[in-house]
């Protein structure tokens, strides 16, 4: 926490320096400055800051939860670069929380929307499949044609909260069409898969030579996961030197990224074929079946 006695143009100065549209340390380290603030200015004094920053009064709000949020900064490698998703993340109970680490929802690379849909998906399980039995339509809500994607599933996001206290459900435009539900829950789903990859692959491409990077035209753990499958399979191989260190240490990593494939692509032969991969390595790995079987089962149902 800042000092006590820090004026209101010192910390004006800091949040001047700062941005929410950079990194995700920028964003945190700007809803920091916002908490300390908090803490250190009188109320008088900090609603003088809060006027005086180039902050809007919504935003600002949302920030200093952030900021006042003391699991965040544990998690900062795993958060997107952006304040309105990282704020989604904030409002999680631990439970949530520790629930969506784990099924890989929340990583750098996740959108607000997607992540809005994971938490629908997750709270109001069926939802988006039709209208329950046992509710009815209360209102329509009319957005104007030209509005931005990320406002309107910022907008989305608050209206699932507030419902969410009354026990009612939402139900948006298009969440009826089967073909539209299928393609979307796979995108969401290839997505939650980037982040268990993400999280698996950390430490190995840390320590991976840079040479071995430079050759495979890699710049980031997100060009490696996101890599055509021989560059994926290429790279692992050269780090483990061998094929048999390969599937001992990436056996689980290659199945995911199979999987993965699986939900971005359209193609229903291209599907087909990795599925029939996966059940390959089951036959060809044994030690890999049980696995196999669990990822046939929880990733290519969609």
């Amino acid at each position: 926490m800042s000092p006590k006695g820090k004026s209101v143009t010192a910390y004006l100065e800091q949040l001047v320096e700062c941005s929410i549209t950079g990194t995700t340390d920028d964003i945190l380290r700007t809803c920091s400055v916002i908490a300390s603030a908090k803490d250190a200015l009188s109320a008088d004094d900090f609603r003088s800051l809060r006027d005086r920053a180039p902050i809007t009064d919504k935003v600002w709000s949302k920030l200093l939860q952030i900021g006042l949020d003391t699991r965040l900064e544990d998690l900062k490698e795993s958060l997107p670069p952006k304040w309105s998703t990282i704020y989604l993340v904030h409002n999680l109970t631990d439970e949530e929380l520790k629930d969506a680490m784990e099924d890989g929802a929340i990583h750098p690379q996740v959108s607000q929307g997607t992540f809005n849909r994971y938490l629908k998906e997750k709270r109001f399980q069926g939802s988006a499949e039709g209208t329950p039995r046992d509710f009815k339509s209360l209102v329509q809500v009319l957005i104007p044609d030209n509005a931005q994607e990320e406002e309107v599933d910022r907008f989305k996001s608050d209206l699932d909260k507030l419902v969410s206290v009354y026990g009612f459900k939402t139900h948006y435009e298009g969440d009826t069409s089967a073909v539209a539900l299928r393609k979307r829950r796979s995108l969401d789903r290839s997505q939650e898969l980037v982040g268990v990859l993400f999280k698996d692959l950390k430490t190995t491409w840390e320590n991976a030579p840079e040479n071995l990077k430079t050759l495979f035209s890699l710049s980031s753990l997100e060009d490696l996961v996101n890599a055509p499958m021989n560059d994926f399979t290429g790279f692992l191989n050269r780090v483990r030197k061998n094929r048999e260190g390969f599937w001992t240490f990436h056996g689980h990593d290659y199945l995911h990224k199979v999987a993965l494939e699986y939900l971005k692509t359209t193609s229903r032969a291209q599907r087909f074929n990795y599925k029939r991969r996966l059940k390959e390595v089951a036959e060809t790995h044994p030690t890999l079946a049980s696995r196999v079987s669990s990822i046939l089962e929880e990733w290519t149902k969609y």
